[in-house]
């Protein structure tokens, strides 16, 4: 859990506690659970190697942007969620040594490359096939 900036119009940010959840049975995402308030949850699920690129440089298209931030100094990474393309992105801005600390620790259970071992496409396909047209997430 950590405290990010949520920036949702040019100059009006605040601050948001910030869950990070890591299963190794979808190695290849990172959830992002925001509590927006008391009860509001907002999740968002982005890829684990989107976040390691966006540590270091500007990557993403589409949907989700990471960048550190211009100031290495600054010690912050930026991440844009564009929820619908009639809206703007929503931009939060974290930590990078505290992103970082999580990503490492994700590697540490599944490394760079192996992620195709931790995943059971039997019963992904299983699930799929009884219940067409419903999310795993």
């Amino acid at each position: 859990r950590m405290l990010v900036r949520l920036v949702v119009a040019e100059g009006v940010d605040r601050p948001v506690m910030l869950d990070l959840s890591y299963d190794r049975a979808d190695p290849y995402a990172v959830s992002l659970t925001f509590h927006m308030c008391t009860d509001a949850t907002v999740r968002w699920v982005v890829g684990r190697d989107l976040l390691l690129d966006g540590l270091e440089k500007l990557v993403g298209v589409g949907d989700i942007q990471v960048w550190p931030s211009p100031r290495p100094w600054a010690g912050r990474v930026h991440i844009a969620l564009c929820p619908c393309p009639k809206q703007g992105a929503v931009v939060v801005t974290a930590s990078a040594r505290a992103l970082g600390a999580f990503l490492r620790r994700t590697l540490a259970m599944v490394p760079a490359g192996t992620e195709g071992r931790h995943l059971d496409m039997d019963a992904a396909v299983q699930h799929i096939l009884r219940n067409p047209g419903e999310s795993r997430r």
